[in-house]
């Protein structure tokens, strides 16, 4: 699989369709695969926190999760969200043979998210679940139920870090964190209109809905500060190329 970059960071390039089918494949051969969402959040952080890029590294799909890194990247890549493959993977979790443990967040919304997403996709398959609260025994539920997909709502880095201490240790096919996704299928906060979500204003939605979230602002700054250095600095690269190759001719 290609992949482009960001700072450095890797992104795959993949089509949400090429997605799934990947991951049917790995299920059926019986194979290990995690991906991991990238945003521009935790490129900053991975700029500046080598134990953190470190972990993301380990990883082995790379998901653009914002229209900042789409745009960012060095080569078209298409925006795939962690909370989008996951109901990806749900709607067609009969199709590609998807057995789903769901772990984090609290009991209520663990148990709501799961209701609800197999209210809309009654051919889901739960193979069980366990909170992010009271997970001493998390490891055995998961080994026990039999899943090969594993959903990991625990926010970043602690998802990230879990997975690569444990994923392959559960024995499941597929390994994805999936943030604050189990609160937002259950309803307890609002994911921005998709009209906002197409024209790259999600993370605004998300701030106005939860002021808490302004404190991230810095950290955007920084990666837009950060993309436009390296921009500026390939760009010199170029000309300073062409004037060295225009003083050879003369």
């Amino acid at each position: 699989m290609k992949n482009t970059t960001v700072l450095g960071v890797p992104l795959s390039m993949i089509k949400r369709r090429e997605l799934l089918e990947t991951i049917e494949d790995t299920i059926r051969r019986n194979r290990c695969i995690s991906l991991v969402a990238i945003n521009a959040r935790k490129i900053v952080r991975m700029v500046h926190e080598p134990d953190m890029k470190q972990i993301i590294m380990g990883f082995d799909i790379f998901l653009a999760d914002g229209s900042s890194v789409v745009k960012a990247a060095d080569s078209v890549v298409e925006r795939i969200t962690g909370i989008d493959l996951m109901e990806d993977i749900c709607r067609c979790s009969k199709e590609i043979g998807a057995r789903i443990f769901f772990y984090g967040a609290s009991e209520e919304s663990n148990q709501e998210a799961r209701k609800r997403l197999k209210k809309l996709y009654p051919d889901m398959t739960v193979a069980g679940y366990c909170n992010g609260y009271e997970d001493a025994d998390v490891m055995d539920k998961i080994q026990r139920s039999g899943a090969n997909v594993l959903f990991i709502a625990k926010g970043t880095p602690l998802q990230e870090e879990w997975i690569m201490k444990h994923g392959k240790e559960t024995g499941v096919n597929i390994l994805l964190g999936v943030g604050g996704a189990f609160d937002v299928f259950a309803g307890q906060v609002r994911r921005a209109p998709v009209f906002l979500q197409k024209a790259g204003l999600e993370w605004l939605y998300r701030m106005i809905c939860e002021p808490k979230r302004f404190k991230q602002i810095p950290e955007l700054l920084e990666f837009r500060r950060l993309v436009k250095k390296e921009k500026k600095q390939e760009l010199q690269k170029i000309n300073g190329g062409k004037i060295c190759k225009a003083k050879k001719l003369q």
